[in-house]
């Protein structure tokens, strides 16, 4: 699977480039990543880092349900890496990935599996208790604080009695940062608060799900390593980053009064600083039973 593979095509949103990174340009829509190849590219090299550290593809007690059949929904997709190694995993199953932008790869896709454009953030166009398990990830970035309780909502509404739901984030911190991740934190942070969106709202979703009256809440942290101190994975995030922070680079120095130069300077700093200090970055997911 490659992003060459991927045909981008757009319903409703609207797109435009910026610094020769197409995003969205839709009052709907918080996302402050691009929707292009490249970042095809990153979601692609960043799933399967996941799997290889919670040691598969989800966490919640779902495998005898998925087993028999289940229908599934896994929301802001991306190019649906999840839903279609789900699909082939789980043949009995139905799949459906929704996202803002048409960026799913369709190539060899199963015949269980299915992709819809539908921003999640407004609400969803699924009938009540209609999935069994619903499936959500790095969506720190795409979801104002608003939309992310509207969306926890949501998905306890198409829920079925007793259907789980899982959600893995991004915290924006860095332990044992040195000046410069501080600096990339912070003005992300910055980027972010102008668009109403939260860079700590991982740590507080097990609490929504609470007032949300979901039932065996579990919240797992994982402090994920940047750089080769950090073995495989450590690699891997580096190459995660490397494409990441770049891309996050378009909103910060427009959202921010950091200029380009600013932000470049400091990012070459930033990888310097990894292995020397070790630095890793927070996650937690979080799984629970409606």
């Amino acid at each position: 699977m490659t992003a060459e593979n991927i045909t981008h095509t757009t319903c409703e949103i609207a797109f435009e480039l910026k610094n020769g990174r197409l995003l969205a340009n839709n009052q709907d829509v918080a996302y402050i990543l691009p929707s292009d190849a490249i970042e095809v590219a990153r979601l692609q090299l960043n799933h399967n880092l996941w799997k290889n550290l919670v040691g598969g593809l989800y966490k919640s007690d779902m495998h005898d349900k998925l087993t028999q059949g289940a229908r599934v929904l896994d929301i802001g997709c991306g190019p649906g890496w999840w839903t279609l190694d789900m699909a082939r995993l789980y043949p009995n199953s139905e799949f459906i990935g929704i996202d803002m932008a048409d960026v799913f790869y369709t190539q060899d896709k199963p015949a269980n599996a299915s992709f819809k454009i539908m921003n999640a953030g407004t609400g969803m166009d699924f009938e009540d208790a209609s999935f069994d398990f619903v499936f959500q990830r790095f969506l720190v970035m795409g979801f104002p604080t608003e939309q992310y309780l509207l969306s926890i909502k949501e998905m306890k509404r198409i829920l079925k009695p007793e259907g789980s739901i899982e959600l893995l984030e991004l915290v924006n911190h860095y332990n044992n940062a040195g000046p410069a991740f501080k600096n990339i934190s912070d003005w992300i942070n910055q980027a972010l608060e102008a668009r109403h969106m939260d860079s700590f709202i991982a740590d507080k979703i097990s609490t929504y799900l609470l007032d949300a009256d979901y039932v065996n809440i579990q919240d797992i942290t994982y402090n994920v390593p940047i750089g080769s101190w950090g073995g495989e994975p450590g690699e891997m995030f580096l190459a995660v980053q490397k494409m990441a922070l770049p891309a996050v680079k378009v909103m910060v120095t427009e959202l921010t009064e950091v200029t380009s130069e600013e932000y470049d300077k400091n990012l070459e700093l930033a990888f310097k600083e990894a292995d020397e200090r070790q630095i890793s970055t927070r996650f937690r997911l979080i799984y629970a039973t409606k």
